[in-house]
């Protein structure tokens, strides 16, 4: 593990250091897990006959596999800085999916979006997160979608205001946001940079579901 932490923690685990050879696929809504005959839904829902502090399966296996990932150290203690870092990075590339934005363009949007002291946006990250994309998708001369929020109604880019109204984004909200994001990225998208941290492992697995938004 890295000594490197950013907060200040306990065990001074921020950033795990592993390669996360092993697999542990208890995520049955994860499409890359098949279910067998061994691993399904019924079995993930079955209680241990054993003294532990996650009796069911489903919720066993997820624990020992965010410890493998270094989300965390035992039941109490979360690596918060690496968690907000693994969200956030689902959250961009979730959006972006549903977004349909191209891969080229979905490359641009995460590498921005992550690059960001959210917390000094002073707003939902999720708002950050559309007018990113919608920026990118705007601004990309080969893509002849439009996707500035105050275009005419038939020349918009549907699935960004359809999302934008289930995310509950209001259209002041997306167009001053969408022109903070416009200005910070033709200037180096510098102003309001954090520190990189280099995702591993766990952070790659797409496990966030917005069951809410209907994304």
């Amino acid at each position: 593990m890295s000594e490197t932490t950013n907060p200040a923690t306990a065990t001074g685990i921020a950033t795990p250091d592993t390669s996360r050879e092993t697999f542990i696929g208890w995520n049955l809504d994860d499409g890359r897990n098949r279910p067998t005959n061994k691993w399904n839904r019924e079995v993930a829902g079955r209680y241990r006959q054993a003294d532990s502090l996650y009796r069911k399966y489903e919720r066993f296996y997820e624990h020992l596999d965010q410890v493998d990932a270094g989300l965390k150290n035992g039941p109490a203690w979360w690596n918060q800085a690496y968690f907000t870092v693994w969200t956030n990075r689902d959250l961009i590339s979730i959006l972006a999916r549903n977004l349909e934005l191209l891969p080229h363009q979905q490359n641009k949007a995460k590498r921005y979006f992550l690059q960001q002291d959210l917390r000094r946006w002073g707003i939902r990250k999720e708002l950050v997160a559309w007018a990113t994309c919608a920026y990118v998708v705007h601004s990309d001369e080969k893509d002849k979608r439009r996707s500035y929020p105050s275009i005419k109604q038939g020349e918009k880019a549907e699935q960004f205001w359809d999302i934008g109204h289930r995310l509950d984004l209001s259209m002041d909200e997306r167009t001053r946001t969408y022109h903070k994001v416009k200005t910070d990225m033709e200037t180096g998208g510098s102003s309001k940079r954090a520190p990189l941290i280099y995702l591993e492992g766990y952070i790659r697995r797409c496990i966030l579901y917005w069951v809410k938004t209907g994304i």
